[in-house]
């Protein structure tokens, strides 16, 4: 355990070092303010901006998505890059298992994407509330920040970064890139309805709805809502079990 720690530790650290990582957080967050900031033309093209609940929901949603689209590149290159430095050799000579350094390397990409997008709800949630034209409510503001980045945030967090880190280690990088920007446009290219979104979405999918739900759009369709859940903590996982099942991942054991 304390060597999966030690790994998770040392991949969280170098993750955060990373300027590139805090650029697509401020590159996010500027989409975010242009897109939903409750300026007046804001205002007057959003109609439901000034419910704190809807801004919370709609930076999840969608500018989110752009978010965790750039960290799935970053965290993209953690195996292949130990693999080029040496570092992989370094931990074979050391009493590290091989379950210890993939927990330890799925972890520390789980961690930083969602200490991230954490960070990216908070601080757009803060500039909202402070600069808001219109009296916000703090408690609102307090109640959709949470719902969004335990019901949202942490199953979208937890499948970019498994997937991400371990997709990487057992395919061809390039390859791992394609299947990212495909997956990733195709979340984008998804527009808002009354009825059920597809389960696959990462950000805009029915747990989403769990934020904000349109007035006239009453939604009640549960299952929609746990299977949203259910493909991206499951899919995560699944994505983790990769580098267990690829035998030439790791020293003969």
């Amino acid at each position: 355990m304390n060597k999966t720690a030690a790994v998770l530790w040392y991949e969280y650290k170098m993750q955060l070092q990373r300027p590139a990582l805090w650029g697509c957080l401020l590159a996010a967050s500027l989409l975010a303010q242009a897109d939903s900031f409750p300026s007046a033309g804001n205002l007057a093209r959003l109609e439901f901006l000034r419910e704190p609940a809807y801004f919370v929901y709609r930076i999840m949603s969608l500018d989110a998505l752009l978010l965790l689209f750039g960290l799935s590149f970053l965290l993209a290159g953690r195996f292949p890059l130990d693999a080029r430095a040496g570092m992989r050799d370094v931990l074979m000579a050391a009493p590290v298992q091989k379950r210890q350094y993939v927990w330890g390397k799925l972890a520390g990409g789980f961690l930083c994407a969602y200490t991230v997008l954490c960070l990216f709800l908070i601080l757009n949630t803060a500039v909202y509330a402070a600069f808001a034209p219109f009296s916000v409510s703090l408690p609102a503001c307090l109640i959709a920040l949470g719902r969004a980045c335990l019901a949202c945030g942490l199953p979208a967090s937890l499948f970019t970064g498994f997937a991400a880190v371990s997709l990487a280690g057992v395919m061809d990088l390039r390859l791992c890139y394609l299947l990212a920007a495909v997956f990733f446009g195709w979340n984008a290219s998804f527009a808002g309805s009354a009825e059920a979104a597809p389960c696959f979405l990462i950000t805009a999918g029915d747990l989403s709805r769990l934020l904000w739900v349109h007035p006239e759009w009453r939604f009640t369709d549960t299952g929609s809502i746990l299977a949203n859940a259910a493909f991206l903590v499951g899919g995560g996982l699944l994505a983790a079990a990769l580098p267990f099942w690829k035998r030439s991942f790791w020293r003969p054991e």
